[in-house]
């Protein structure tokens, strides 16, 4: 009868040339054994690393999110930056629209004064300057928009009183054609003023009805308004003098002319040359007496002479 052997493998170990040999039978069980070892263990290890890999992407992914989610809030950003420069813009160019309207209402206002220094009868001013009160700087977005919804509420009144301003001004223009506010003569210089003063020939004090001014032979003399020429002749001390009749209200007179230019019943343009300086009639030398009355009483020329030198 035969015996059954069981195979088995032989592992020599030893550690030098001169160093003992040992040996190790590893039968079959063993090897068994040792296979069920290492499949367990690299089991162990396959799990690990992917478990490993799995909190790694999910890592990754949470990452991402957070990228995405960081993406999100900065084009947030960008976009609620970019509407506070639009808004901030706006206000900017509000703004300006309104500090020229309300400009040109002051520059208006302060033409109505002068006008109404010369107590011209036309149409009253603008009541009061009003407007609201603009910054350069912001506290929130909510201020921007509560100002420039207190803009756009206070614009409309603003262009509103503009364009009042602008139908009173050419009102202002038809009604400055007919009152004289040209100088009479370019150059020259005032050698007497209205009212009291000695006087040349008497040396007595006497009322002076209108400005003196002195200045070279024929140096041409206009008509200060639009008008129908009254008078153009001789007319005793005034010597060669010109009467303008300017619509119901205003007269002028031009005396001492050396020449004139004009006839009775013509009509004569603001600026237009009526004559030229002379030294005619009651006279110590050349020069222009002109006088301005208004409704039929005598006024300070100088007032309306330099009206133009104030705008």
């Amino acid at each position: 009868m035969k015996r059954h052997h069981t195979k088995t493998w032989n592992v020599i170990l030893f550690s030098g040339a001169k160093s003992p040999i040992k040996k190790m039978k590893i039968t079959k069980y063993t090897k068994i054994a040792l296979f069920s070892f290492l499949l367990i263990v690299g089991a162990v290890i396959f799990h690990i690393t992917e478990s490993i890999n799995n909190k790694f992407e999910q890592k990754d992914l949470q990452q991402l999110a957070l990228y995405e989610e960081i993406e999100k809030r900065d084009l947030k950003v960008e976009a609620v930056q970019y509407e506070m420069e639009r808004i901030q813009e706006e206000y900017r160019s509000l703004q300006e629209e309104a500090h020229e309207v309300q400009r040109s209402i002051e520059l208006f206002k302060a033409y109505e004064e002068q006008l109404s220094e010369l107590e011209l009868d036309i149409p009253g001013g603008i009541d009061g300057s009003g407007g609201i009160e603009f910054s350069e700087y912001f506290d929130s977005n909510d201020d921007i928009s509560a100002r420039l919804m207190a803009m756009r509420e206070e614009l409309p009144r603003i262009i509103e009183e503009f364009e009042q301003t602008v139908s009173r001004l050419l009102e202002y223009e038809e009604e400055l054609k007919k009152i004289p506010t040209l100088m009479p003569t370019s150059g020259g210089r005032i050698t007497s003023r209205f009212g009291n003063r000695n006087d040349p020939f008497s040396g007595a004090t006497s009322f002076h009805s209108g400005i003196d001014i002195a200045g070279p032979l024929n140096s041409p003399i206009y008509a200060t308004a639009d008008g129908i020429v009254l008078t153009a002749g001789w007319d005793g001390p005034l010597g060669r003098a010109i009467t303008i009749q300017h619509g119901g209200t205003y007269e002028t007179i031009y005396a001492h002319l050396n020449s004139i230019a004009v006839s009775v019943g013509d009509e004569v343009k603001k600026g237009e040359i009526i004559g030229g300086m002379g030294t005619t009639g009651r006279s110590t030398g050349v020069h222009l007496h002109y006088e301005i009355k208004r409704n039929g009483n005598y006024v300070n020329p100088y007032t309306y002479m330099t009206f133009h030198e104030n705008k």
